[in-house]
């Protein structure tokens, strides 16, 4: 009996499959990188169709037509008598300023921030005018100090002088025909001006269009670029693509480029106030493309005219004409 236990006990164990000798690597060897699957024609049709696209940021300024520049003289003196009108109105107005500012990155917003104003202008010699804020509280009231907030951009109001006397001579314009803008008739105007972008609050470093209500010809919306951006962010870009190459990337910061638009929606006496005032920063990604940096939209609202001769600030109360 204890023999046969035996045997077949032997007998099981020469039935077990030989020991598997263990493993020496401690992790497994990793597999090969996987090969990104080929664009397909569709995926090369769509990136092509986006680079083609044009840029919101490239298209201040409109396509080059080839048409002469300059203005018929009775149409440069019938637009620099409406920007006369404006002069006197500088001081003859306090409005409210809504200032909504938004920083982005990687073409997200991050941060944004909303402050309101108490706001008028002061005139100075001849067409200067200065922007005046007050901070504006909770119940509407005004406080006595004045806030620095300015843009840089030239004054949405500083606009209505595009036309004048004093600034013909430092722009070049040409008219590119008429159309409806909503319920506006406008005749189109593109405008360069004559002195280089240095801290961008003189709108004769600027270049652009204007739209002017065909019947009054004061303006209704003006979209403005730094004179000669175009030109200078591709220089600057290649400039940047030629900088030195550290593990795959550039050292150098990437050009950045502006634009700005106003809006001129508030109507009194045959003559248009501003209404809106959009500030936008860009970086260059590509000579074709860019993404959002920074963004400013000033809302201008519960507009009160009177008629004085001196200089009120905001705070202290004057009667509706």
């Amino acid at each position: 009996m204890i023999l046969t236990s035996v045997a077949l006990a032997l007998g099981l164990l020469a039935a077990l499959p030989p020991p598997v000798p263990p493993d020496t690597d401690i992790a497994p060897k990793p597999s090969p990188p996987r090969t990104p699957p080929a664009p397909t024609d569709q995926d090369k049709e769509k990136e092509k169709e986006k680079e083609e696209t044009p840029d919101p940021a490239y298209m201040t300024l409109l396509p080059d037509d080839g048409s002469p520049w300059g203005l018929k003289t009775e149409v440069a003196q019938k637009l620099a008598g409406v920007a006369e009108q404006y002069l006197e109105y500088a001081v003859k107005f306090t409005c409210e300023e809504t200032v909504r500012k938004a920083r982005y990155d990687e073409g997200e917003v991050k941060k944004e921030t909303t402050r309101r104003y108490g706001y008028l202008l002061e005139r100075g010699d001849g067409q200067s005018i200065r922007e005046f804020r007050q901070k504006m509280k909770s119940d509407g009231t005004v406080t006595t100090a004045e806030v620095d907030d300015a843009e840089a951009f030239p004054p949405a109001y500083s606009w209505v002088f595009l036309f004048s006397k004093a600034n013909q001579s430092y722009f070049a314009y040409r008219e590119r025909g008429d159309r409806f803008e909503g319920y506006d008739w406008v005749r189109i105007f593109e405008f360069k001006g004559a002195i280089p972008y240095t801290d961008g609050r003189d709108i004769r470093q600027w270049d652009g269009v204007v739209l002017v209500d065909a019947a009054t010809l004061t303006p209704v919306e003006v979209r403005a670029e730094p004179s000669r951006q175009q030109e200078r962010l591709k220089v600057l870009f290649e400039r940047w693509s030629q900088s030195f190459n550290v593990a795959g990337f550039r050292v150098g910061p990437k050009p950045v480029g502006f634009s700005g638009r106003v809006l001129f929606q508030t109507r009194r006496d045959r003559l248009t106030f501003p209404t809106q005032l959009r500030y936008n920063s860009f970086r260059a990604v590509t000579p074709k493309r860019t993404e959002p940096t920074d963004a400013s939209t000033r809302d201008y609202a519960a507009y009160r005219f009177f008629e004085t001769a001196t200089k009120e600030r905001p705070g202290e109360r004057v009667e509706d004409k």
